[in-house]
């Protein structure tokens, strides 16, 4: 009699947690899906890419007239990494960024508005634009330099907005990944050439999305940046191409 009653009352016990966990669910609410952000930006017109909702901002100190442009300049620089139309099928800025002979240079290119996710990918192809390097008489040595560049690439999901502030400040965009912060310079002397340079070839570059607690609106952004630029300083010019942005959900 003792065991029955017993075995009732440990049935009935886990009747009421079965009840008690099954009330529970209908309070749990799944997460959105998001939808998939990938896109590929290539470039091949700076029109095309505007009104896709990318954004050309130059707070260098003091302002230049460089901007980011269709081919780096008046005429292409080289060869695009890929392209599916234009020759120049890529965008680039130089030192022109600031009109100082030594002055900072920050020139931003900033991304469409999208939603973020933890292990999103943002993969690039950037180079650098190279000077031939001359002997004090004048004469081409062979060798080519880029007075030593960099690039950043900074994520902002803090806001929506594409306000950068002017000069050395970001606004509420947070560093990703710096490419080149100590100015080495890029040259074709096998003495003195270093792997660390910013590279003078189309180069991959891969940023992971991480240190968000939820999926957020938000821009990721480039920016020419370097703090003693122009055109008795460092700096020549970079180049970026074939810009993918890879959603974790991307199938």
């Amino acid at each position: 009699m003792r065991k029955t009653l017993l075995s009732f009352l440990l049935i009935n016990v886990g009747l009421v947690v079965t009840l008690q966990s099954c009330r529970g669910d209908e309070n749990i609410t799944e997460p959105p899906v998001i939808a998939d952000q990938s896109f590929v930006e290539e470039f091949d017109t700076l029109a095309n890419a505007v009104a896709k909702g990318w954004v050309i901002t130059n707070v260098s100190d003091p302002k230049g007239t460089g901007v980011w442009r269709q081919g780096g300049g008046t005429t292409a620089w080289f060869p695009p990494f890929s392209n599916k139309g234009s020759f120049a099928g890529f965008i680039g800025t130089d030192y022109t960024s600031t009109s100082a002979a030594s002055g900072i240079i920050s020139n931003w290119l900033i991304s469409p508005l999208i939603t973020m996710q933890n292990g999103d990918k943002i993969s690039f192809y950037t180079r650098a634009y190279q000077f031939p390097v001359f002997d004090p008489s004048g004469v081409p040595t062979g060798d080519s330099t880029d007075y030593g560049n960099r690039l950043q690439v900074l994520i902002n999901t803090a806001n929506e907005g594409t306000a950068v502030g002017s000069g050395n400040t970001r606004g509420s965009f947070q560093p990703a990944l710096d490419i080149n912060h100590t100015y080495i310079l890029s040259t074709l002397d096998p003495v003195n050439f270093s792997p660390y340079a910013f590279p003078s070839q189309w180069t991959r570059f891969v940023v992971t999305v991480s240190g968000l607690n939820q999926p957020k609106k938000g821009r990721f952004a480039f920016r020419y940046y370097i703090e003693t630029g122009g055109s008795n300083a460092y700096g020549s010019g970079v180049a970026i191409d074939k810009v993918t942005y890879t959603s974790v959900n991307h199938k």
